[in-house]
């Protein structure tokens, strides 16, 4: 089975799952909405499929350090 990175993000009320095949490509979707709307964005990492806490990948928060950082190199 192939890994499959999702992306989920609200913005304006409206979720959104953006599924890509890469966690770079995932990762650079990320970076891009956060620089658009801001560190504050409510958006998820997740890998296979759309999880609940603690199963998430990259979850609000981290993001939002991640964000905040400068969009450091990922190493997972």
């Amino acid at each position: 089975m192939e890994e499959k990175f999702i992306i989920v993000c609200t913005v304006d009320g409206e979720t959104t799952s953006i599924p890509h095949s890469t966690q770079k490509e995932a990762l650079h979707q990320a970076e891009k909405l956060l620089r658009e709307h801001g560190c504050d964005l409510e958006i998820t990492l997740h890998m296979d499929e759309i999880s609940p806490p603690p199963c998430i990948w990259f979850n609000r928060k981290r993001m939002r350090q991640w964000c905040l950082a400068g969009f450091p190199t990922v190493r997972i």
